[in-house]
């Protein structure tokens, strides 16, 4: 007997399968969804993993220039050893600047490459009681007031020293973490006897990288990154808050340029031979340097130090007019005065051993960064234990055939220089 399906029972199976088809049509779509997702996680994945590769190549193409920079400074027959603008590793149209390993741009990508010179800047590990006023020039030009530049400048220099004993005089104690947190109390308005205070814990030890300045009282986001940079708006709820009107930019200078404010980490560093290279160092540098010396008009004295290493060009810089010795240097009538009173703040030179290589490589729309501190110096090479012993066995067979006297006038052999570039620190983001 054939069933009959009743008109209700109809509706309920459409109603089903209606069900049944958005269920299924809910799992086609996470599938796909999930493809799709996976799909551009692998391709921006391809994307970054080729992006570190060419940021490795802008850094291996940087090291070959600091490499080739120093070979060609061993040929100069009057051995003189400079760096300047013009060299090879500090020009980015040499090779570092958009450079494509493959035939698309767009597709393959590029990398830019940048090498500074460490000693350009000012290294802080060498700032004591007796140059400190070129950290507080610096400050000073950054927007501190004289008092409150020399007051960080000298919390700075004893949380480095090894002593205990306050660098600024007339404190209300002989115990420098003690006589700081008195001093702290008093611009905010709190406890000033130094029986009473729990005093600063100073680190008494050379700083290993900039960024350990932000952990001392005093060294704002806006001192450090500069007035109105995002990074100081960005760290300076997470930083220490110091109360009081002490610590605070008064005024934003700028310098003739008219370029941006700068902070303290563009001034200082912690590598580098302690010595500013007068080749590279930048104009605020160098306006910092003269001001310390008792220049009243810094930024005058770095314009005519730029032009005159540079030749007067702006453009296409070459060595021809860079500084080859520090006698060069020191014999510049228009640099002499200012070079003679600056001895005594900072040594200066024309040549560096550190050098930071930041590197970048795009593809598309990803980016690769990498930041990566090297040392570079010429070495003799270092001679195999095998090929001294092969050495030793032809000498005797020399010395039994009776050739050996030849070999003997010989024996005052060239010694083989190479140039070495080591890798100190790496980041890579």
């Amino acid at each position: 007997m054939r069933r009959i399906v009743k008109r209700q029972d109809r509706a309920v199976i459409l109603v089903l399968v209606l069900w049944i088809l958005i269920v299924l049509a809910m799992i086609a779509y996470s599938l796909l969804f999930q493809v799709t997702t996976e799909t551009t996680i692998t391709a921006s994945r391809k994307k970054y993993l080729k992006a570190q590769a060419l940021a490795r190549a802008g850094v291996a193409k940087s090291i070959i220039d600091l490499r080739n920079d120093l070979l060609y400074d061993a040929s100069d027959e009057q051995q003189r050893y400079f760096d300047a603008e013009g060299d090879v590793w500090a020009r980015i149209e040499e090779g570092k600047e958009e450079v494509v390993l493959g035939k698309d741009k767009e597709r393959d990508g590029y990398f830019n490459a940048v090498v500074f010179d460490e000693s350009g800047l000012i290294n802080i590990n060498f700032i004591g009681g007796t140059n400190m006023v070129l950290l507080q020039k610096i400050m000073e030009r950054i927007g501190y007031e004289e008092e409150d530049a020399k007051f960080v400048a000298g919390l700075i220099v004893d949380w480095r020293d090894g002593d205990t004993i306050p660098t600024l005089p007339n404190t209300p104690s002989n115990e420098e973490g003690r006589a700081y947190a008195v001093l702290i109390n008093e611009d905010a308005g709190g406890e000033t006897d130094p029986t009473k205070v729990q005093p600063l814990r100073m680190r008494n030890e050379s700083f290993l990288t900039v960024e350990e300045l932000l952990e001392i009282p005093g060294v704002t986001a806006e001192l450090f990154f500069g007035p109105g940079s995002p990074e100081a708006e960005y760290f300076a709820p997470q930083l220490i808050q110091v109360e009081g009107d002490r610590f605070q930019i008064k005024e934003k200078r700028r310098s003739r340029s008219d370029g941006p404010v700068l902070g303290l980490r563009d001034y200082i560093t912690v590598n580098g031979p302690g010595s500013i290279n007068m080749n590279t160092a930048p104009e605020h540098v160098l306006a910092a340097f003269a001001e310390a010396a008792g220049e009243t008009d810094g930024d005058r004295f770095a314009e005519r130090v730029v032009r005159t290493r540079r030749g007067g060009k702006d453009h296409d810089i070459d060595n021809s007019s860079a500084f080859k010795t520090t006698t060069e240097v020191q014999a510049n009538p228009e640099l002499q005065s200012v070079l003679q009173a600056g001895g005594g703040v900072m040594a200066f030179g024309v040549s560096s051993p550190t050098y930071r290589i930041i590197s970048e490589g795009v593809v598309g729309n990803v980016r690769a960064r990498m930041e990566v501190l090297v040392h570079r110096q010429l070495a003799p090479l270092q001679r195999v234990e095998s090929f001294e012993y092969n050495d030793r066995a032809q000498e005797a067979r020399e010395r039994n055939s009776g050739r050996y006297e030849r070999r003997e006038n010989n024996k005052n052999e060239l010694q083989v220089l190479y140039p070495y570039v080591r890798i100190l620190q790496a980041y890579q983001d």
